[in-house]
């Protein structure tokens, strides 16, 4: 594989890991700054506080291979930063922060995965880097769920059952059909 291509995927890669990691800091900003919430701030907290870690990382990566960071565009922020204030909206308590936090995250993940995928020729230094971001938003996802109450079950064989916590009982969490709506012919 040819230099260039090696630094193009090398650039693309740290870009994709940048936009995750504001994209995370810019949320979890927005969310501390409208709720006092002890239980969920201090997870975010402690969630901001990494990601920051992660943000200095990649500036100084960045930095040190003469790479232009490209950081989300003003509507991208913006659609954020509403989306965050719309969803706090219907309602602030620590559950549904939680959840909020949780489809974000998985958002992140998956977005992080296509680009190591997408960019496998990257060096093995940013590669490693992504997968560590990946790594602690996995494990902020199992911090979330605790929040949240539910613990997927382990080796259940239905994907579909859930665990509450609190009262360690299975309850069904398979989506519900509205038997009101029928597929269109």
């Amino acid at each position: 594989m040819g230099k260039e291509n090696f630094n193009n995927d090398s650039q693309k890669l740290l870009i994709a890991i940048y936009k995750n990691v504001r994209i995370a800091t810019q949320s979890i900003e927005n969310i501390l700054s409208s709720t006092k919430l002890n239980d969920i701030t201090v997870e975010l907290s402690r969630e901001l506080s990494q990601y920051y870690v992660f943000e200095k990382e990649v500036v100084m990566l960045s930095q040190s291979k003469d790479y232009n960071l490209k950081d989300n565009s003003f509507i991208q922020k913006t659609q954020v930063w509403i989306s965050v204030k719309l969803n706090l909206l219907s309602s602030s308590c620590a559950q549904h922060i939680a959840e909020m936090m949780l489809v974000g995250t998985m958002m992140g993940i998956i977005d992080l995965v296509k680009a190591v995928v997408n960019h496998n020729c990257a060096e093995e230094e940013i590669i490693n880097l992504a997968n560590s971001v990946e790594s602690f938003e996995r494990k902020n996802i199992e911090k979330l769920f605790e929040i949240l109450k539910i613990k997927p079950l382990k080796n259940s064989g239905d994907d579909n059952k859930v665990q509450t916590q609190e009262e360690g009982k299975e309850t069904d969490a398979s989506p519900k059909q509205d038997a009101s709506i029928t597929p269109s012919e």
